[in-house]
């Protein structure tokens, strides 16, 4: 298990660290080809056997990663189009998620065929290309913004240490279970332990990063120069609970489709939706509360 992550991380990391980089078309095409991956697993683990077929999963991949590629291409995207679609998506899972048939779990992996499903497969395809497309795409949207590699940075580092703290310290103390119908493992500990991780990442990183690489959000005049301060307080508290939450909900999508991993593409890991489940929660938190904060 060991040797598996730390081969995924040798490959893993060089590519993060070519997207952060490397100029916004080489992190704009390896998001949306991550996209695309997450889009096929999505739909091969919601419709198992013969409910999808490649055709169909291909497609999603397909369509996610159109949508990416066309929003990353506007000069400007419709703020309310793009929160209608995060409503949208938001929706379709919430209703995935409370009409799914719960059925025995061997029946959905031995015999997949045989199982009910309480919302038509078409629904369950739906459902993850407006997830994906909606909530992925704002990584694009946000590197391709003011300062967006140093704020991409940050949603990087919040992420990666929330996850990272919840685990250590929920192996270590956990022992209150948190949300266990949702994930039978995560403690109170853990998610205290996530936070303090995340927010202390979040305020360490802005003011460790040179002052010219330090995120802000109208430097050009003064008067909000001065005031840039403020945000640094409330977003090292959201971006964690983002992070919690964005694991939270790819726990209970996993839960709903009888299945422990989305796939088995990164060996110790699981799927690369398994990944970047967090992700998707805090790229679009920190997309608009800058769009906010600018405002």
């Amino acid at each position: 298990m060991l040797r598996q992550r730390l081969a995924v991380a040798a490959v893993g990391l060089p590519l993060l660290a070519l997207a952060l980089a490397g100029p916004e078309p080489v992190f704009g095409a390896l998001v949306t080809l991550a996209l695309a991956v997450v889009a096929f697993e999505f739909v091969r683990a919601a419709l198992p056997g013969e409910r999808s077929t490649t055709e169909v999963r291909v497609a999603a991949a397909v369509t996610v990663a159109l949508f990416a590629a066309t929003a990353r291409t506007l000069d400007e995207l419709p703020e309310r189009s793009l929160l209608g679609l995060m409503a949208v998506a938001a929706l379709t899972l919430g209703v995935l998620l409370w009409f799914r048939t719960p059925d025995d779990t061997y029946a959905a992996r031995v015999a997949p065929q045989t199982v009910p499903f309480a919302v038509p497969a078409p629904a369950w395809w739906l459902g993850g290309v407006l997830y994906l497309a909606a909530f992925g795409t704002h990584w694009l949207l946000l590197r391709n913004g003011y300062d967006g590699r140093a704020w991409v940075l940050v949603a990087l580092a919040a992420t990666f240490a929330t996850d990272t703290g919840a685990y250590a310290v929920g192996r270590l103390f956990g022992g209150h279970l948190f949300v266990p119908r949702i994930s039978p493992h995560k403690t109170w500990e853990g998610a205290a332990g996530g936070l303090a991780a995340g927010a202390v990442a979040t305020v360490a990183l802005v003011l460790l990063l040179p002052a010219e690489a330090r995120p802000g959000f109208a430097p050009d005049r003064l008067v909000d120069t001065l005031r840039a301060g403020w945000w640094l307080a409330p977003l090292a508290l959201l971006l964690p609970l983002a992070a919690i939450a964005g694991d939270l909900v790819e726990s209970a999508l996993k839960r709903a489709m009888h299945v422990k991993d989305t796939s088995h593409l990164l060996p110790g890991h699981g799927g690369l939706l398994d990944r970047l489940d967090s992700l998707l929660a805090t790229g679009p938190l920190l997309y608009w509360f800058v769009q906010w904060a600018t405002r």
